[in-house]
């Protein structure tokens, strides 16, 4: 990440994020919060360019194709927006800088593989879309509301998307394949559950500003893997022949 001298877009400012008088640990950890985000979104921009070429790579139908191009354009204004509200926090400009590709990556793809990475897609993406709509009602400024609730609608897309990809491989890569995924969904779930504790600063409840705290975000990752994402990878599995 580079910090750069560019305005913040007028939209986001009409928008009317409250920074002023907030402590300065505090904004601090929010500039830090929405760049982590920011960078994050950016880099996602990527991996679903990345997925378009492994879709075409292994045969997909045109519709999972088009959706992942419609994906990679979500992710690009997911970035804009979470870049701007560090901006806004940090009183001058944030964007990414260049963001290095591994030419590896762009090599060696199959069904298997190819699938066997789109299962952190469906956990991820139906992690963070529950994980935006949670922050969007504990936030209190309409702004941080907004950014949430846009991404919540947008990641719940990308989910759909990857369920219907591992659907796919799912069925033409049979028993072996469907044998593969359900080891895969196991170690992605286990690792999602993980994470390492948030401190809060000076006793502000960062929730409130739409960073949801360790302790709630474990606990929605194990309601999500025990209620949304175990039932549909057996529904999945059992739906293939």
């Amino acid at each position: 990440m580079s910090a750069l001298a560019l305005p913040t877009r007028d939209e986001w400012r009409d928008l009317k994020l409250r920074s002023d008088g907030l402590p300065e640990a505090l904004r601090r950890t929010l500039v830090a919060h929405w760049t982590r985000a920011a960078e994050m979104e950016h880099a996602s921009v990527a991996a679903f360019s990345r997925f378009s070429l492994q879709l075409l790579a292994v045969g997909a139908p045109p519709s999972l194709i088009e959706d992942a191009h419609r994906a990679a354009l979500d992710e690009i204004k997911h970035a804009e927006l979470c870049f701007s509200i560090a901006t806004i926090h940090a009183g001058h400009g944030i964007a990414p800088g260049p963001l290095p590709i591994d030419q590896r990556a762009l090599t060696g793809w199959d069904l298997q593989s190819v699938a066997l990475g789109t299962v952190e897609g469906c956990v991820g993406e139906m992690i963070a879309a529950l994980e935006a709509r949670a922050a969007a009602e504990l936030a209190f400024d309409d702004a941080v509301r907004t950014v949430h609730r846009r991404i919540h609608e947008d990641e719940s897309r990308h989910a759909e998307l990857a369920w219907r990809c591992v659907r796919w491989a799912a069925q033409l890569g049979r028993a072996p394949l469907q044998s593969a995924l359900r080891d895969a969904f196991e170690l992605t779930i286990a690792r999602f559950e993980g994470g390492a504790p948030l401190e809060s600063i000076h006793g502000q409840r960062l929730e409130a500003h739409g960073i949801l705290s360790e302790r709630r975000k474990q606990a929605l990752r194990k309601q999500i893997a025990h209620e949304v994402i175990r039932p549909a990878v057996t529904r999945l599995l059992s739906a293939s022949p």
